[in-house]
């Protein structure tokens, strides 16, 4: 009787040994590429997913961030993601319409007009069904969307109304669309590097650019552009996509635990980004004399509606940008 409770005992023991070597055998860390900053809404956003997945898989999933374009820009790092060696990365809408162009259409000036709209959009299935559906042919996986706050135009020079955007050289994203909202604004779009920004202004390459006002304090940009314009003709999303590889790597009860709490990522980010665009926003103001212009933005939108009719003759785009219009309850004029 002694010798068989020993034996038991001794079973007990090894199976707890090899439960918990089964364990530490699947608990791996992944590679995410961002190309912003720690401290800025996205960074802070991604270092809460990145916890929470860690915490919430017990360790077996460890997503080791590398931020501020240290694995390069989003397109450098998106090809990584393509081919497997990078694991998760942040990826806007701007650059993913040169990959699946129907993503121009969240990316039309005005399109979202409260973030309201937008967050009724992005929660949609089938607009979700629509962005992502074509993802796998390009090798890559999307987890969803984290929301930036509007985008609007700042400058080094004095300007009092949106007359005064016409022959300004204003740097912007490569992205099509973006450098045709620009041009039909009667701006001069300049594309230059995010991380080049500063000294283009500094040193008079651009008159300003469009962007995050947020980005005047969070990465100084206030120092050297004065004068922000709350334009707000675009809401740029951030995607996060993982590899295939990852997909497949990660167990089927760990990946579900990632995709909840993303989407609790994704839910909790439009409110998020507002806050924080506005608090940053505010520091500006107060710590680098930033003067906040209020234009009227209907001349503005006038000028892009070309932008809709032409979006309108690709079909895919064409019923993607009708979905978001019956969603928002709008209509084409």
């Amino acid at each position: 009787m002694k010798l068989s409770r020993k034996i038991l005992g001794l079973a007990c023991v090894l199976a707890v040994m090899s439960t918990g070597a089964t364990g530490a055998a699947h608990a791996k860390t992944f590679k995410m590429a961002t190309n912003v900053q720690e401290k800025s809404t996205a960074g802070e956003m991604i270092a809460d997913f990145a916890k929470t997945v860690e915490e919430k898989t017990d360790g077996r999933v460890k997503i080791k961030v590398f931020g501020n374009s240290v694995l390069g820009d989003q397109m450098d790092y998106f090809q990584q993601i393509q081919k497997g060696v990078v694991d998760l990365g942040l990826v806007n809408s701007a650059a993913l319409e040169n990959v699946i162009p129907a993503y121009g259409v969240v990316n039309l000036p005005y399109v979202f007009r409260t973030s309201e709209e937008y967050a009724s959009v992005m929660a949609d299935a089938g607009v979700r069904k629509a962005l992502f559906e074509e993802a796998a042919k390009h090798n890559f996986a999307p987890l969803g969307y984290m929301s930036s706050g509007f985008r609007s135009l700042y400058m080094t020079k004095p300007i009092a109304s949106v007359d005064d955007i016409k022959g300004k050289k204003l740097r912007t994203m490569s992205s099509e669309t973006y450098i045709e909202m620009l041009k039909n604004f009667g701006a001069v779009p300049t594309p230059i590097s995010f991380g080049e920004l500063y000294s283009a202004m500094q040193q008079g390459v651009v008159d300003g650019a469009e962007g995050g006002l947020a980005g005047l304090w969070s990465a100084k940009f206030g120092e050297v552009a004065k004068y922000a314009l709350k334009t707000e003709q675009t809401r740029l999303t951030d995607f996060v996509l993982t590899s295939l590889k990852f997909q497949e790597t990660v167990s089927p009860e760990d990946l579900k635990i990632v995709n909840d709490v993303f989407a609790e990522i994704s839910e909790k980010s439009v409110a998020w980004a507002d806050e924080s665009e506005a608090r940053d926003l505010q520091k500006a103001v107060d710590n680098l004399g930033v003067q906040v212009v209020d234009v009227d933005k209907a001349p503005l939108m006038k000028s892009v509606e070309p932008m809709y009719k032409e979006a309108m003759k690709d079909p895919a785009k064409a019923a993607l940008l009708t979905a978001i219009f019956s969603i928002e309850g709008r209509t084409f004029e």
